[in-house]
């Protein structure tokens, strides 16, 4: 009979290692670059009101691909505590920490960097302030410094993974 605890586990963090990578490839190749294209009133809007949508959306699924990650491994180490000194089971580990990193760098750097160039195109958008070009464009490029570094990890994490599951 088929395991349903491991079965939910695998497929709730497989799914949201999908949407978070899918953000990432989302904001780092089409978004960002097709933002430059754009004129600075529409850019500013687009900042101003979408920005935060894909924030959140990237970091529910980030933090919900590291908490069905955490509880899948539990679970296995509760199945099989030798599973680890396998070379599925060192393959996983590689990918836990590169995963480690990429969580790190996202909730340090990335999105905090597009959360800020988010409130200061809100507050060009309000009238508050003048649009502070000099200062977004350095979060900006900051952030998808950022985003391009986390979805090189996410798909070298994602190597690791499939590694593990054919190994």
């Amino acid at each position: 009979m088929t395991d349903v605890v491991l079965l939910v586990l695998t497929y709730g963090h497989v799914l949201s290692a999908m949407g978070w990578l899918g953000g990432g490839l989302l904001t780092t190749f089409a978004v960002g670059p097709s933002l430059r294209k754009l004129s600075q009133v529409a850019a500013l809007e687009f900042n101003a009101k979408v920005l935060p949508r894909l924030i959140r959306f990237v970091q529910m699924t980030a933090v919900s691909t590291v908490a069905f990650g955490v509880l899948l491994l539990g679970y296995l180490y509760s199945q099989d505590n030798s599973y680890f000194s396998s070379t599925s089971g060192m393959a996983v580990s590689v990918g836990i920490v590169m995963a480690v990193v990429v969580t790190a760098i996202a909730f340090s750097v990335t999105i905090p960097s597009f959360m800020k160039v988010s409130k200061l195109a809100a507050s060009a958008m309000e009238g508050t302030q003048q649009a502070p070009v000099p200062e977004m464009m350095k979060y900006a490029k900051r952030a998808r410094q950022g985003s391009l570094i986390g979805v090189v990890l996410l798909l070298a994490t994602l190597v690791a993974m499939i590694t593990a599951g054919i190994s």
